[in-house]
């Protein structure tokens, strides 16, 4: 049996609804996020750049992690869920991010660590898809990983909500 594809948007509205919005400015909080990590740079293709998530991931390395979300267009759909239920909201980047990385390591969940690996790339101007690749810890059978970026200030960021299916 295949396992759920996990999405971070309607785990974001169950989180921010619940009360977990974060306080300050936009770029304050901007500020408090990691940088992109060092061993990337605007060169790096969206190859690369999933490399590195899924090598963060392995190692739980959440300073990475943060590095790499696309803030912004994570924001975008966070605020979009709040105007959906009737709500004005604006998003704090370290909470998008958070709440990002929180759905990424859901997802990766369904994957044995050390075992994915990058497989395909498809990019269109200032989007790319990245396809992984690796296996379910409990089932022993393959699985796809879907990684979706979009070039934010000039670099690749990946965007809110990784999905995955059972190959």
């Amino acid at each position: 049996m295949a396992g759920p594809c996990l999405l971070v948007l309607p785990a974001c509205f169950v989180l921010l609804a619940g009360g977990c919005g974060g306080s300050g400015s936009g770029e304050e909080a901007a500020g408090a996020l990691p940088p992109y990590p060092a061993d990337l740079s605007a060169e790096s293709s969206p190859w690369q750049v999933a490399s590195t998530l899924i090598r963060a991931l392995d190692e739980d390395d959440d300073e990475t992690l943060l590095g790499l979300v696309a803030v912004q267009h994570g924001a975008e759909d966070v605020d979009a869920i709040y105007r959906k239920y009737g709500r004005e909201h604006e998003s704090d980047p370290a909470e998008v991010a958070r709440l990002a990385v929180s759905g990424w390591k859901g997802t990766y969940g369904w994957f044995r660590v050390g075992a994915t690996q990058v497989r395909d790339e498809q990019i269109a101007g200032d989007r790319a898809t990245v396809e992984a690749r690796g296996i379910n810890p409990n089932t022993g059978r393959p699985r796809l990983l879907q990684i979706e970026m979009v070039v934010e200030g000039g670099l690749w960021k990946v965007k809110p909500g990784l999905q995955s299916r059972e190959l």
